[in-house]
């Protein structure tokens, strides 16, 4: 028997449990990014993913277990194993061209910045997860940079580019970057395109020694 037309509008599409979560974090860190955590509701999570209220309570108990969730989400590990290998034919650039791109397309994705940016406002209210972050975003990058740049050790600590001996300094630049989207969004004074060249041309003037 076909369904009455008014009743069309009222259908809900099932989904997976692990799809509709991830719509529901999609949807919050919308909400939260415009509104603000404070001013978000549970009801307009819901109003945002298409659910009824007992919807999203399947799912999730409260808005602090969706803000948990949703920072959760962007603790994956990053995963380098397509680095180039170092060719002296072609030098530094290459090497420095793939991880100045790496850096950039896991800690400045619009998800990313968003999400830092709800961090750095709940931070007071759960230092826990700013832990979690470091621990799980900042922390793996400085270990893979260290990584990377071990073949550009010299034989002794002297003749070793600064940036070898302290791989923070090589995720300095995006992690200004990062800043400069967090505090200005759209106003920042630099495009995107400009950090990524001058944190390459950095690199390659450091390693090329």
């Amino acid at each position: 028997m076909p369904v009455p037309s008014q009743a069309l509008g009222r259908v809900r599409l099932r989904l997976a449990p692990e799809i509709r979560i991830e719509q529901i974090l999609d949807g919050a860190l919308i909400e939260f990014s415009e509104r603000g955590f404070t001013a978000t509701r549970m009801d307009d999570i819901a109003q945002r993913c298409s659910l009824s209220k007992g919807g999203l309570y399947a799912h999730f108990k409260s808005k602090d277990e969706v803000f948990a969730a949703l920072l959760q989400r962007s603790f994956t590990p990053p995963d380098w194993s397509g680095m180039p290998a170092y060719d002296a034919q072609h030098g530094v650039r290459p090497i420095a061209t793939w991880l100045v791109h790496q850096l950039h397309h896991t800690l400045m994705s619009p998800t990313s910045v968003n999400t830092l940016r709800l961090l750095v406002s709940e931070s007071a209210r759960m230092p826990h997860l700013v832990a979690q972050w470091e621990q799980n975003v900042l922390q793996p990058h400085l270990a893979l940079l260290g990584k990377a740049l071990e073949p550009f050790g010299g034989s002794e600590r002297a003749t070793t580019s600064v940036v070898v001996r302290e791989p923070w300094l090589a995720l300095a630049p995006v992690v200004h970057a990062l800043l400069a989207q967090v505090v200005f969004g759209q106003r920042r004074h630099k495009n995107l395109a400009d950090y990524q060249q001058g944190h390459i041309d950095l690199l390659c003037e450091l390693l090329e020694r």
